[in-house]
């Protein structure tokens, strides 16, 4: 299109010197010759005006696109310089993340030192109790409980609480138990009764707790939906020197707030100190649940939990029924007050959810069901297994928890 524009505006140049040209000689102004070279120089100036104005026009295009162009390396520039910004910004929370990573990894392999310190060794044990054994039959010596927290020989069996009536796992309750060197696994009870004898039990408290939050992080890293409760016992919430070397763990690891609920028997929050109370209330500021375990009576005072930041209830399946059918008290409600489908809601309004465990039969899960419990624990839906080492090795993604068979 502009090539024809051009040869219609030559013909255009060419037509007015031609007629120019013709008019001077007709005119008689001059003679022929003349006039002709006299229309030749009309073209050319034609000529060179149209040129000039060609050219005018295309410097005034060629500047606006060196201002377009300056105006769009002006906006590269800032762009360059803002995403330059924006990884320097990266690589600063990177080399914090990192730096703060490994003072975490220090701080927990300060921790696990100092607790296994505590814990003593073969000569400090030998000087407490004389033979290094426990008293009430030396089952397991303390010795053998030490080797075993500091090998990390610490294993988490859980037990799934599931959805009634569906059945769906809806979370784990962790059990830490401990394998001696030749792989056998020690009972609570001997390794307690060891522990209690040496006088080193509040030390193994604590790191079975550090070591159960230690493998229930690596658990919830691979799927965050997994809630587990962990049990806590009262002498680690009471216990001055270690407790707040646990809190800052776990604030540096608040992240699994929404997975993991500390739990805590009813008789140790009924016992519990102003020390044991602060250390639960600080724990609940990072957001951490407590569950209460271990009903010995059901007459709760529901709003003193709900204020320790208590979400969870335990009861005995056996024990709720009984309760009910011998018309007890419960929740501060006279005996007989309650209708049965009320119950679930009555610790609903304290924000509390209500776990009826230990169930065993399936006569129980019918009884169970007419109170409208939403959750609920037992062997019949599940013994405790072991969770598999390959599943604690892996660093992908993973759907559920896998459990040993």
């Amino acid at each position: 299109m502009p090539r024809a524009l051009d040869i219609l505006i030559l013909m255009t140049y060419v037509a007015i010197a031609t007629v120019a040209a013709i008019g001077f000689e007709w005119l008689g102004l001059m003679s022929g010759m003349t006039a002709w070279m006299m229309g030749a120089i009309v073209f050319i100036v034609a000529g060179m005006a149209h040129s000039a104005a060609s050219r005018s026009q295309e410097r005034r295009t060629l500047e606006k696109e060196i201002h377009n162009l300056k105006a769009s390396n002006l906006a590269l520039a800032e762009e360059f310089e803002a995403a330059q910004k924006r990884i320097d910004a990266i690589t600063d929370e990177l080399r914090a993340e990192a730096v703060e990573r490994d003072n975490a990894l220090v701080h927990e392999v300060k921790v696990l030192e100092d607790l296994v310190r505590r814990v003593g060794g073969p000569r400090e044990v030998g000087a407490r109790t004389g033979t290094g054994q426990a008293a009430s039959g030396g089952s397991t010596d303390i010795d053998t409980v030490r080797d075993a927290l500091s090998a990390n020989r610490v294993d988490l069996y859980l037990q799934p609480v599931v959805t009634l009536p569906q059945r769906r796992v809806a979370f784990y309750e962790g059990y830490t138990r401990l394998r001696d060197a030749t792989g056998r696994v020690l009972t609570p009870a001997s390794f307690i009764a060891a522990a209690e004898e040496a006088g080193v039990m509040t030390e193994v408290d604590n790191l079975l707790l550090f070591r159960c939050v230690q493998i229930v992080r690596r658990l919830t890293g691979q799927d965050r939906k997994v809630g587990i409760f962990c049990n806590v016992s009262l002498n680690s919430l009471s216990d001055e020197d270690f407790f707040p070397e646990f809190l800052d763990f776990v604030r540096q690891n608040k992240d699994l707030s929404g997975s993991l609920i500390f739990e805590i028997s009813q008789r140790a929050f009924e016992e519990r100190d102003a020390i044991a109370a602060r250390n639960m209330a600080r724990m609940a500021d990072f957001g951490f649940r407590f569950s209460v375990d271990q009903i010995n009576h059901v007459d709760l005072d529901l709003s003193e939990m709900e204020r320790a930041g208590v979400r969870f209830v335990k009861i005995g399946g056996k024990r709720l029924l009984d309760a009910i059918n011998n018309y007890e008290s419960i929740a501060g409600y006279e005996a007989g007050s309650i209708a049965h489908e009320d119950l679930a809601g009555l610790f609903a309004r304290h924000g509390i959810e209500l776990i009826v465990d230990k169930i065993e039969t399936e006569n129980t899960v019918v009884e169970v069901l007419e109170l409208d419990v939403a959750y609920g624990q037992g062997h019949l839906f599940g013994e405790p297994r072991p969770v598999r080492d390959d599943v604690l090795e892996e660093t992908g993604q993973q759907p559920a928890v896998r459990l040993a068979g």
